[in-house]
Parts: structure tokens; sequence; C-alpha cells
């Protein structure tokens, strides 16, 4: 499979870790705001994530935290299946 440009594979690793990223999708002062589980160390921009979302090695759930809806957005297994093989290639 290709390799991923060195900031898509940052943020895959990153993903991969367990960590995921709420996208608030409200009409509210948040609305596009991201709210990452953990500090990345690095800034992970939105076409990062839609670069990951459409190759499929993210995925994306509807959850809501008093009342705002937001998209949860963490790795899927073929994200963690890619990043196993670029690691151990």
């Amino acid at each position: 499979m290709k390799t991923l440009p060195s900031n898509l594979m940052f943020s895959l690793r990153w993903f991969s870790q367990g960590n995921h990223i709420d996208l608030c999708i409200d009409i509210c002062n948040q609305l596009g705001r991201l709210f990452p589980s953990e500090p990345a160390g690095q800034i992970i921009k939105k076409h990062q994530i839609q670069g990951l979302l459409v190759r499929g090695f993210l995925e994306k759930e509807l959850t809501q935290s008093f009342g705002i809806s937001y998209w949860r957005i963490r790795v899927s297994d073929a994200g963690k299946k890619h990043f196993e093989e670029q690691n151990n290639a």
C-alpha cells in the first residue's frame, strides 16, 4: 500500500494510540472547533482529518455532551492495520 505523507502518518499514529477528536457540529460559538482527547504535540488540521477519513483510516460517530452535538473521530480497523503495516515495513 502507498505510504502516507508524514503529516498524515503523524496524525494516524496519534489516533492509533487510542486518541480521538470531537468536532462540534452544533450551531453555537464552538461550531467547527476540534477538541482532542489528549494534546497531540503538533497541530492536527481539518484537511489532515479529511484526508484520513476519505481513505477509510478514520471513522466518526455522533455523540452529545451537555446538549451539544459532536462528531467523535477515531481510528478505524483499516487505519490500525495500515499503521501497523507501515510501522513494520
